[in-house]
């Protein structure tokens, strides 16, 4: 849980040709002591066909919205109730295109373009997400949405969403179909 998540994108991005073998899957060890979760990475899911790269997977949306201060505001609440950290990825808001990759960031594809986020090693965080990354590609482009974590199973994000629907009531999990291939 250590690594940083944003070099295991650089390393995903340098290295596409090959396919992984194994797409790490998270497995919840709540451990539910003074609103603490402590997430657990000990599971692997074998990808059977390399050319089918999508799994399913469940979100915990904390709330949608275009106001990208009042969902910062929102997702503040649920780090301090999980006992967690906000994380965008070196991702930033701007107003007009709303998340994206800064645009003098060097990435010839994603600069200034959003780059969803994918459900590797370390879940225990909220972000502020663009909502069509995970729902109707032709929705809302400037909708965003308020995510605390992704997991592999139901039982896990229900766990989650426990913790954070008593003080906001929006939270709800909901179950996506991620694409885990190269993005490059």
């Amino acid at each position: 849980m250590k690594q940083l998540f944003s070099g295991l994108i650089i390393l995903l991005m340098c290295d596409c040709k090959q396919k992984p073998a194994a797409i790490k899957e998270n497995k919840i060890d709540s451990i539910l002591t003074q609103n603490t979760v402590v997430i657990e990475d000990t599971t692997e899911k074998q990808i059977d066909d390399p050319e089918q790269e999508y799994a399913n997977y469940y979100l915990i949306q904390v709330a949608t919205g275009h106001n990208f201060d009042s969902l910062k505001t929102i997702s503040s609440n649920a780090v301090s109730i999980l006992k967690s950290k906000f994380s965008m990825l070196d991702r930033i808001y701007k107003s007009g295109k709303g998340i994206i990759v800064p645009e003098n960031d060097g990435d010839e594809i994603y600069s200034g373009e959003y780059y969803p986020r994918r459900p590797f090693d370390d879940q225990n965080f909220v972000s502020i997400e663009m909502a069509n990354g995970f729902s109707d590609k032709e929705a809302d482009t400037l909708q965003m949405v308020a995510i605390a974590g992704v997991y592999s199973l139901k039982s896990q994000a229900d766990s989650v969403a426990t913790l954070l629907k008593g003080k906001i009531p929006t939270v709800k999990t909901i179950q996506h179909e991620m694409y885990l291939g190269c993005m490059h």
